[in-house]
């Protein structure tokens, strides 16, 4: 009799944890996303893909781009069958992969490794139910040798995607930009600045890291609100001869979005005795984002090879709103309101290219290498707006009325190279010899026109929301990096020194220059190993300068929300952060155990911040007449700011229904300075977090996943002792699939929210249930009717509360509320 034991779910090798897909059983029909939420440390929160604590920024299918950067179309478009085995790693630059030499441009990368069993593999659905909801879509892939060409296509009004939104300009999540008066922007009533927020280009300096453009960075969630969604692609993976391959992707979607907001904002501290922030808004935006991806890698022979990655990102936006606002005191009284109407709209584009060139010489550990980045960003914009304010003293009002029209202009290039050359001077030693200059210039013009009453027409210019800004980024950079290698074990030790200049230029309304420079020293040093095989640790520190961006310097007021201005500061400095990182990594093959930890503790010094001031009376600052009650927000040079979180996971087979059972936690700290009516605050911000998941492993025909996450929010702020934040949230979820005899299947998704220490109206204690019969048929059971119920018990709130060190913000926006479905898929294999 021959025993034969299950795989282990995963292992290590060396830095890469690779998991076994046939380790893990999922339904016949799963998506290689279903397939990766039952891993050990793999996590999805908001829509976003985690392993091991951090964010995956990069998916691979064999090793190759699939759709760009774009995590979500890889893994909900590729089916899980096909998976044989996932690889999750910190994918080093081309430069860094090439030398050995880590240079800080590392991103967490998983790569799905295919079966190669099949030439073509696909699906295609549609569906129709009450309230004309409806769904139809589909991918095939053909696969010929090391060609591949994917196709996937979408549309339905159902809130879902098959792709990560692209918002290259922060009109999707209320980010705002340098318009002028209102500046053309989707959410109309704002929340001032984060640190390191604003528009424009971010150019950040890590290290000896190279500043080029991160398409991942302007990836964002599940928008809020009720979503029609178009969209589709192609991508395409060849090798043509023995010296170029290709590969390349082109993906446009189109999104219409309406929804309805109420928020509460409660200011810590109180404001000029400001305590509440109340504000109602309805929204209809249409979003639409073309997109071209490509590598093109060339090696005419083993010594020399030229990577060429070109990448064109365009959107278009735009977006209606109506709301009504207010601020009130602990009494209630209302000090100011709003009523506003506006419409805006934003074109623009993100364009880059990054040309690698890598040479080796005869001698062994010998090379040299150069990246050039180019860079071209535009952004332009229009928008109107109409509001009336009302603001309260006592028995007294005062009225202000708001006709206007705005227009924004903003360009920003950039040119960084980045030449690295390593020598080997001992077996176990090499040093390296980096120059890294770059040069980013943004210029900006923002105009508002106010209505002409006895024209009619909108001529009257306001220079108080109008400006003409051009600031120039120059870096020189250059250091000495030292790599030693010993078995399984690198240290590397580098340090950089950094020439900055920073010129600031307003030409309008009146000049203002500023011109800066600062020198800094980046020192970095990374200690990574194995033991065993099956045991791996990294331990580094970094430090890294960002320049502020152009959306933080121009000094324009954005009057989007009469109650709560905001405008730049040209007087910033860039901030200078430290970051300290360790992670291990455990995969015991012998038991099918497995251990994860990730801890990171940063200190950023020079930090930008935001400053309030909130006007007591009828006022003027730096030319903004603020009427009382409203308040100014800018962005400053701050004290020191921290930040540390920590995660860890461990996984495990049980007995217990033949299952993995996964067990998480950790948490996570941040202290932010800010300033409130000139005074510091200080907020500290705390979360514990524990859950665990029991994912099944018994078989195609029986799938299930039970899982819970809760999760205590702490929040102290140094001038409002006695006013907290705190609040807890928990989510408990069952998701179950199962084909019982005659093809009948049934799926069940159930989940528990909970999140208290909330106001009653953004509350939630409700279950959320979705349930599925369906029948497969045809041939090998290639197709499938099911008939879907969403939100049974008609309890789905979409309820946010976030915290800044600034105020404790509770939202609820719209939902689909409850809607049946039938929908037929087949599938090709």
């Amino acid at each position: 009799m021959t025993v034969q034991e299950s795989p282990p779910p995963a292992i290590q090798k060396g830095d890469t944890t690779e998991y076994r897909a046939g380790a893990v059983k999922v339904n016949k029909d799963a998506t290689a996303e279903d397939l990766v939420q039952k891993l050990p440390g793999v996590t999805m929160e908001n829509g976003q893909v985690k392993a091991h604590g951090e964010n995956v920024q990069n998916v691979l299918v064999n090793g190759r781009p699939f759709f760009g950067n774009d995590p979500t179309a890889a893994m909900r478009n590729l089916p899980a069958d096909v998976v044989d085995r996932i690889q999750v790693y910190d994918r080093m630059s081309d430069q860094a992969e090439f030398s050995g030499f880590d240079d800080g441009q590392s991103q967490k990368t998983m790569n799905f490794i295919l079966r190669d069993v099949r030439a073509k593999f696909g699906k295609v659905y549609a569906g129709y139910g009450d309230q004309d909801r409806y769904q139809a879509g589909g991918s095939a892939t053909v696969m010929h040798g090391p060609t591949r060409l994917t196709a996937i296509a979408m549309s339905n009004n159902i809130n879902q995607r098959n792709f990560s939104l692209q918002d290259l300009f922060g009109g999707l999540t209320g980010m705002g930009g340098s318009g002028g008066g209102r500046g053309p922007r989707i959410m109309m009533f704002g929340g001032g600045f984060r640190p390191g927020g604003g528009s424009g280009d971010m150019f950040r300096m890590r290290g000896f890291g190279g500043g080029a453009f991160d398409p991942s960075t302007f990836l964002v969630g599940q928008e809020s609100g009720v979503s029609t969604t178009h969209s589709g692609g192609l991508n395409y993976v060849g090798q043509w001869g023995k010296r170029l391959s290709v590969s390349s992707s082109i993906f446009a979607n189109d999104t219409d979005n309406e929804n309805l907001q109420t928020l509460t904002r409660q200011y810590l501290p109180p404001q000029d005795s400001i305590t509440f922030y109340d504000q109602r808004q309805g929204s209809d935006s249409r979003n639409q984002n073309p997109r071209f991806d490509a590598r093109i890698e060339w090696s005419p022979d083993s010594l020399n090879s030229a990577i060429l990655q070109p990448r064109l990102y365009f959107q278009k936006n735009r977006g209606n709103t109506i709301g009504d606002a207010a601020n009130t005191t602990d009494q209630g009284d209302v000090r100011s309101a709003a009523h506003s109407r506006s419409f805006d709209s934003v074109d623009g584009n993100n364009l880059s290219s990054r040309l690698t060139l890598r040479h080796r010489f005869a001698k062994r550990g010998r090379n040299v290498s150069a990246e050039v980045n180019v860079g071209h960003i535009l952004r332009d914009g229009d928008g109107s707006q109409r509001s009336l304010t009302d603001y309260y003293s006592g028995a007294e009002a005062s009225h202000d009325t708001l006709d206007q029209v705005s227009t924004s202009h903003t360009v920003t290039n950039s040119l960084s190279t980045r030449i690295a050359f390593t020598e080997p001077i001992a077996a176990s030693l090499q040093i390296q010899a980096i120059y890294n200059p770059s040069f980013t210039q943004s210029d900006a013009d923002a105009r508002a026109l106010g209505l002409d009453l006895q024209t009619g027409g909108y001529s009257v210019p306001d220079s108080a929301l109008s400006n003409s800004h051009r600031s120039r980024h120059a870096v020189q950079n250059g250091g000495l990096a030292m790599l030693y290698t010993r078995g399984p074990w690198r240290l590397l030790g580098n340090t950089s020194w950094q020439r900055a200049t920073l010129r600031s230029e307003q030409t309008f309304p009146h000049a203002h220059t500023v011109d800066r420079s600062f020198e800094d020293l980046l020192p970095s040093m990374a200690l990574t190993g194995s033991f065993a095989n099956r045991r791996n640790v990294r331990l580094s520190w970094s430090t890294s300068a960002v320049a502020p961006t152009i959306g933080q310097l121009q000094n324009v007021v954005n009057n989007a929300n009469p109650l709560s201005l905001t405008t730049g500061n040209p007087d910033l400095r860039p901030t200078y952060a430290h970051s300290l990182s360790l992670r291990i990594s455990e995969a015991n093959p012998l038991e099918s155990k497995s251990r994860f930890l990730f801890a990171n503790l940063s200190r950023t010094s020079r930090s930008i911040g935001t400053s309030i001031l909130t006007a007591p009376t009828d006022t003027t600052v730096d030319g903004v007449f603020l009427p009382r009650g409203t308040q100014l927000t800018r962005p400053e040079n701050l004290g020191d700011a921290w930040s540390a979180n920590l995660f860890g996971v461990y996984s495990r087979p049980t007995k217990l229904l033949k299952s993995i059972l996964s067990l998480n936690g950790g948490g996570s700290f941040t202290r932010t300075p800010t300033r409130i009516n000139g005074a510091t605050n200080v907020s500290r911000a705390y979360a514990i977090r524990t859950g665990l998941v029991l994912a099944s492993n018994i078989s195609q025909n029986l799938d299930f996943t039970l899982s819970y996450w809760g999760t205590y929010n702490i929040s102290r702020n140094t001038l409002s002792a006695g006013n907290t934040g705190d609040y807890f949230t928990h989510t408990a979820g069952l998701r179950f699939n199962a084909v019982a005899p005659h093809g009948i299947v049934v799926r069940e998704e159930v989940n528990h929210n909970l999140q208290s220490g909330v106001p009653s109206a953004y509350g939630q204690d409700v279950v959320l249930w979705n349930t599925t019969l369906g029948k497969k048929m045809l041939n090998g059971d290639r197709g499938e009717f099911r008939i879907t119920a969403t939100d049974v018990l008609r309890q789905n709130r979409s309820v946010t509360r976030s915290i800044t060190e600034t105020y404790v913000q509770d939202s609820r926006d719209r939902t689909l509320g409850r809607f049946v479905q039938g929908v037929f898929t087949y599938t090709f294999r």
